[in-house]
């Protein structure tokens, strides 16, 4: 049976378990990506406790590795490289939800509200970033190799951009703060675009090259 055969079949209860989690920690990833990427770019109010949702996060991530470990106990030759895609999905979530928490430290550090053509650019590039959780996370848990496809070609777009926008804010004469500021945003931003395209990978390469990033 090969990967995305046991991703649509009958599956373990404790590899059932794991990819529960895994859901788990990509939505709760993404509300947190939202709202500190929303107090950062759009100057909103964080009503919300980001270090409540990144505790969640940390705990599926163990809860993950227990269920990992227990069914290779139970069965230690029984879809080896799925279990390691599952920690690596895991390890690869729970850096989102670490970026976010820099996110909401950026927009601490802010003095002045993030407003002009350059916040405009990132601002953007968060929102297609946002629209990728959900078919990255859809593409693992479907073994769907068109959704992963289309993760991976879309970062590599917004990745191009990010490029561009690094370069203007290294050349910019924008006050220190904002270029700061600016400058981590979107830094975090092409990041966790990077570790949605590594879940991506995990449907579309073989274990060892998951975290190559090509042109990303």
């Amino acid at each position: 049976m090969g990967f995305l055969d046991f991703l649509t079949g009958n599956q373990p209860p404790l590899i059932k378990d794991a990819l529960d989690d895994i859901k788990v920690m990509l939505d709760t990833g993404r509300n947190l990506f939202a709202a500190s990427s929303g107090r950062l770019l759009e100057n909103e109010i964080l009503d919300e406790d980001l270090s409540a949702q990144e505790a969640v996060i940390c705990k599926r991530e163990h809860s993950v590795r227990r269920a990992v470990l227990e069914h290779l106990n139970i069965d230690p030759k029984r879809e080896l490289v799925l279990c390691m895609k599952l920690l690596t999905v895991a390890q690869e979530a729970e850096r989102i939800g670490r970026m976010g928490r820099v996110m909401e430290s950026a927009a601490l550090l802010a003095t002045h509200p993030r407003i002009g053509a350059t916040v405009d650019e990132i601002r953007e590039l968060r929102n297609q970033t946002l629209a990728q959780f959900d078919v990255a996370r859809d593409c693992f848990l479907e073994g769907d190799i068109e959704k992963a496809e289309a993760v991976q070609d879309e970062q590599k777009k917004i990745a191009e951009i990010l490029r561009g926008i690094f370069d203007l804010l290294a050349s910019s004469d924008l006050p220190a703060n904002r270029a700061v500021v600016c400058t981590i945003g979107a830094c975090s931003i092409g990041r966790v675009g990077e570790h949605l395209a590594s879940i991506a990978r995990c449907v579309t390469e073989p274990l060892h090259r998951v975290r190559e990033r090509g042109d990303v």
